[in-house]
């Protein structure tokens, strides 16, 4: 099986703020750790797109997303690039009257990218499954969307008590990709999540590379500072060796669930917390997913 890895995976926050390896350093690493394809990140694209076909051609990587709100710039570069879906990584909303909201903006966006063969796909955390109403928040947009697919972040459905190849079945062929982030515990979804009208209106990321240095560094600081607190690490300590005997999640069985699909759905490797060397993590991650995944 193909395994694609996320540039997030190589900086976190840190990669989101344009610090950090190159893109061809990450595309050179990511190769020699195993991966057949990559998920870039908004700032990835400040590359030439031109510049970005010859490195991921040169290190025989397919492009296969991106994470970042939908809009038809964004799209028509991924689309030059050969990827499949341009993945919101998230956003603010709290309610059924504001999934509902989503859906409908989910599917506006899905239309205006239909044109140049680009899917777009929602990926969650652990906070989209509050419940409201009798139901996650994430099955409103979903029974309410009609073009827009899902990136299921297996780790975070699980740590919300959601299990993966369960939702997969019943939101068959709307699975696009998945995000492999090992889990050992349940912790729920949390509490009631911000709402859409609190939000302060654009991504924090945006046009980072037009910040000053020390600016972007300030901002990683302010990041750390809220991973290294306690609910920070709770919400990231979860995340054990693949396959590990603590694990609760099922990958074999969300394979199962996937094949049922009429689509194939892509495999993203993503990951906050490291159990060991960086390198050597990620690329264990790999081998073992393409020796026991069948």
């Amino acid at each position: 099986m193909k395994v694609n890895i996320g540039t997030y995976s190589f900086g976190g926050i840190a990669s989101y703020l344009g610090l950090g390896p190159t893109l061809l350093e990450k595309f050179q690493t990511i190769k020699s750790l195993g991966y057949d394809g990559v998920e870039l990140l908004p700032v990835d694209l400040d590359n030439d797109v031109e510049d970005i076909k010859k490195w991921a051609q040169e290190t025989g990587l397919e492009i296969v997303s991106i994470h970042a709100k939908p809009t038809e710039d964004i799209v028509k570069k991924m689309a030059a690039l050969g990827g499949k879906a341009v993945i919101w990584a998230g956003t603010d909303f709290c309610n059924k009257e504001e999934a509902l909201a989503l859906a409908k903006e989910l599917d506006e966006m899905a239309a205006m990218a239909e044109p140049y063969g680009i899917k777009v796909g929602y990926h969650n955390h652990s906070k989209e499954f509050f419940v409201d109403e009798g139901l996650p928040l994430m099955e409103y947009v979903l029974d309410n969307s009609s073009k827009c697919y899902m990136q299921l972040d297996c780790g975070w459905a699980m740590n919300a008590g959601t299990y993966p190849p369960s939702f997969i079945r019943k939101y068959k062929n709307r699975i696009l990709a998945i995000h492999v982030k090992e889990n050992d515990r349940v912790q729920g979804p949390g509490p009631r999540p911000a709402s859409a009208k609190e939000a302060t209106g654009g991504s924090p990321f945006a046009n980072v590379k037009e910040l000053p240095l020390e600016q972007r560094q300030k901002m990683l600081e302010e990041f750390t500072a809220r991973s290294e607190s306690p609910e920070g690490k709770k919400r990231f300590e979860v995340q054990c060796k693949l396959g590990a005997p603590e694990s609760n999640m099922d990958w074999q069985e969300i394979k199962n669930a996937l094949d049922e699909q009429d689509l194939e759905a892509f495999w993203v490797v993503e990951r906050e917390n490291f159990y060991d060397d960086h390198d050597k993590c990620l690329a264990e991650d790999c081998a073992w997913l393409k020796e026991h995944i069948q």
